[in-house]
């Protein structure tokens, strides 16, 4: 048989001693030459090198008689040749657990696999995928060079160690921050707008290690500084009930109307007043136009009935201020 080069060769030994269940050792293994035994005083032997006039890598030396017991574990099943075979599938699942990916090798290769040897294979293949996070994050200069060069007008700081108008859109600005899950990790801070057309804009964008008070503090005072928002009169925020975000609007923007997401609202409230028609009730209060239809929404969730210990779920939701959402 021939072969194009030193490393089609070694993946076809590879190939062939998993398919067989041979536990096969390359005992001289360079660029030129190749000789592979198996173990266990097994007569089998493969010899393979350079041809010189055609400059293809050849087997010489061919012995195929087995006399090793077939095994189910196999230190050619490593990493790199995990990587290379199941690279497909990694990239449609790069979330696959060690233990599914171990029994996935088990049934298609007959063979056991460490989670060690598992988990390289898989980070082998995101790390092709995703680049090298470190590598990448070097070039931080030249992603805000690009910024500003692409964005003529807009922000954009990095900070390294620990030492205008946005025309069109409506004066509403979502804010809210979430974990990064990826190899990098940290948190994502964004305020995100609506245009005239009512979609969704980006305005601002942060990658942080923490939400707390001090990030959303230097998020907010670019944002108010590149908007012009002042003491932000006229303009409508809406956060979740981060407590380090309303401290901090409260601070910077003292005349902002801040309202609250209803989704957390809904998230919390929900804790203790289960059931889909509170569920949907709920809804209707908070998408009641003016105050006289609030009152009758919330006459209508009192006759859902109150708890066994008389709490009532009308005075548990209008503990969060009803013209904040």
């Amino acid at each position: 048989m021939v072969f194009e080069d030193v490393n089609e060769f070694r993946d076809a030994v590879t190939k062939y001693a998993l398919q067989r269940g041979a536990q096969l050792e390359k005992f001289v293994n360079e660029p030129k030459k190749v000789r592979v035994r198996c173990r266990d005083g097994c007569p089998w032997l493969l010899y393979a090198s350079l041809d010189k006039k055609t400059n293809d890598f050849m087997i010489k030396t061919y012995n195929p008689k087995h006399r090793c017991v077939k095994t189910t574990k196999n230190y050619m099943s490593n990493a790199k040749f995990l990587s290379k075979h199941y690279k497909n599938r990694i990239t449609e699942q790069p979330n696959i657990r060690i233990f599914k990916f171990q029994q996935l090798i088990r049934e298609e290769l007959n063979i056991h696999v460490g989670k060690t040897t598992a988990g390289r294979a898989r980070a082998k293949v995101l790390q092709e995928i995703m680049g090298d996070h470190v590598l990448e994050f070097r070039r931080i200069f030249n992603y805000r060079d690009e910024m500003l060069r692409t964005n003529p007008g807009s922000t954009c700081i990095v900070k390294v160690d620990d030492s205008g108008e946005s025309g069109g859109c409506r004066k509403c600005i979502g804010l809210d921050g979430c974990f990064l899950k990826g190899i990098a990790k940290g948190q994502l801070l964004a305020a995100i707008a609506k245009d005239a057309n009512n979609q969704m804009l980006p305005i601002a964008w942060a990658i942080v290690e923490y939400e707390n008070k001090n990030t959303w503090t230097w998020f907010l005072k670019l944002l108010i500084a590149d908007l012009g928002m002042g003491d932000g009169n006229n303009y409508t925020m809406i956060s979740d009930m981060q407590k380090g975000l309303q401290s901090t609007m409260k601070e910077f923007l003292p005349l902002v109307e801040h309202r609250m997401c209803a989704r957390h609202i809904l998230a919390n409230w929900t804790k203790g007043w289960r059931g889909l028609q509170r569920r949907n009730q709920f809804w209707k209060c908070a998408k009641s136009i003016f105050e006289g239809e609030m009152k009758i929404n919330l006459d209508k969730m009192k006759q859902l009935g109150t708890a066994k210990d008389g709490k009532d779920s009308v005075a548990d939701l209008l503990y969060y201020p009803p013209e904040t959402w």
